[in-house]
């Protein structure tokens, strides 16, 4: 069972058994996870015991700086880490610095607390968003510190490093406070995919410390290290503690841009108690675009339509009345597959007759959803498939196998995809775009 409160199990019209909520040897792990309802900060407090630490003093316009959102990739609300170049800080106290951080504290549940050779778990999930941009400094995105005594310097971070390449690092640091760089590697199979983090410690002097990172969708091991044998503990502290969010550094702020990092499902689990993984390694994976919209020329040839619900093809001698539709995905968590179809849903909105709307393949990704015109749009490739779409409003199917397999076997980690009509018509096809309320594009992979 999750260990939530009595009152989230009463809001939301559970009754909870005395024993449950107060028995700790009851107790199977700890839980927070977005809902999209119930405030962020309020969720945090109510599984962590402890409030987050924030910028929102020094941004008081901006608001609470942890939000949700739904996430289509997951298809369920997650927790939005807002953090800005500028005026953000670190709680109105460090001006070199921001940080926006949950974590536990000495007021949070013992179950939640690290205490001397205690072995737990964490677990939880990321998405880094794309073109994230670290410091040269510092980033951390993740700490084990302890929660009092010597509690300066943390033990563990979780670092993305800006360099030629970019790094993702593990770093860690003695009671003598010697610091480290026990291991690390490319940061950008990390950047906009979702990942699961699995994090075990045994905390002491002498103790353990694991990390394994894989791709949610697809289980790719990213990242894999352990030690069985290093300082896990400080001198004075009686607990130590996980935290989560972006701390970094203002002293190279030219390499820094305005993040939104998303997190979810974060779980604590001690002794014999488990933190479930949620890594899917087979089946259907669903993956929604990065970008789409559809260009148009005439009048148009200018605008952008990246904001609009429609995505529509067409083709026609007159100018002012072709469109064609540019769709981009990120395939970087794709290692092998056995079938993946393009689903758009739509019709040829004819009173009789189809439309056929052929796949392109596109091979220039710099293109953007809110920047594409017709005027600017990149040249064509070649065709991959064409499917006759008809009048009836349902999802429509392209079979792009073979196509989708080249692309991870030459190791794209994104795919644009360009639909044109190859017929004169008087009528466009239209599709829903990633923006409509329900039925958006998909590209299906079995694995």
């Amino acid at each position: 069972m999750f260990a939530y409160s009595c009152r989230y199990w009463l809001q939301t019209g559970f009754l909870c058994a005395l024993v449950l909520c107060w028995a700790p040897a009851l107790r199977a792990q700890t839980v927070l996870s977005a809902d999209g309802k119930t405030d962020a900060y309020t969720l945090v407090h109510n599984s962590l015991g402890a409030a987050p630490e924030t910028p929102d003093c020094s941004h008081p316009s901006f608001g609470e700086h942890i939000t949700q959102t739904q996430d289509a990739d997951l298809g369920k609300a997650v927790f939005v880490f807002n953090i800005h170049v500028t005026p953000d800080n670190d709680r109105c106290t460090n001006f070199d610095r921001q940080r926006l951080e949950i974590k536990t504290d000495s007021g949070s549940p013992d179950y939640v607390k690290g205490f001397l050779n205690d072995t737990v778990q964490y677990r939880w999930k990321f998405k880094l968003p794309a073109g994230f941009q670290p410091s040269p400094n510092f980033t951390h995105i993740h700490q084990i510190k302890a929660g009092d005594g010597d509690s300066g310097a943390p033990i563990i971070t979780l670092t993305p490093r800006a360099g030629s390449p970019e790094l993702l690092q593990i770093i860690a640091t003695d009671s003598n406070g010697n610091g480290s760089t026990d291991f690390q590697t490319d940061l950008a199979p990390f950047v906009g995919v979702w990942v699961e983090a699995f994090e075990q410690i045994t905390y002491s002097h002498t103790g353990k410390y694991s990390l394994v990172i894989k791709t949610l969708h697809g289980g790719a091991t990213l990242l894999s290290y352990s030690n069985n044998n290093i300082d896990m503990w400080r001198t004075g502290t009686t607990f130590s503690r996980p935290k989560w969010g972006i701390y970094r550094s203002l002293n190279s702020s030219s390499f820094l841009r305005d993040e939104q990092v998303r997190f979810d499902h974060f779980c604590i689990a001690k002794g014999s108690d488990t933190c479930p993984s949620q890594v899917t390694t087979g089946g259907n994976l669903t993956l929604v675009p990065s970008a789409d919209t559809y260009v148009r020329d005439g009048s148009t040839a200018d605008e952008n339509f990246g904001t609009n619900t429609v995505l529509a093809a067409k083709s026609n001698p007159q100018s002012g009345l072709n469109r064609h539709i540019f769709l981009k995905f990120d395939v970087s968590s794709l290692t092998s597959l056995s079938s993946a179809k393009l689903r758009l849903f739509g019709n040829f909105t004819a009173a009789s007759g189809t439309s056929p709307v052929t796949v392109h393949a596109q091979n220039t990704d710099s293109w953007t959803e809110t920047g594409l015109t017709w005027n600017n749009q990149p040249a064509v490739g070649s065709a991959v498939v064409t499917v006759p779409v008809g009048l009836t409003a349902q999802y429509w199917e392209w079979d792009l196998t073979a196509f989708v397999q080249n692309e991870i076997a030459t190791g794209q980690r994104t795919m644009s995809l360009e639909l044109q009509n190859d017929s004169t018509t008087s009528d466009p096809a239209n599709f829903n775009s990633k923006e409509a309320s329900s039925n958006g594009p998909q590209l299906v992979v079995q694995q």
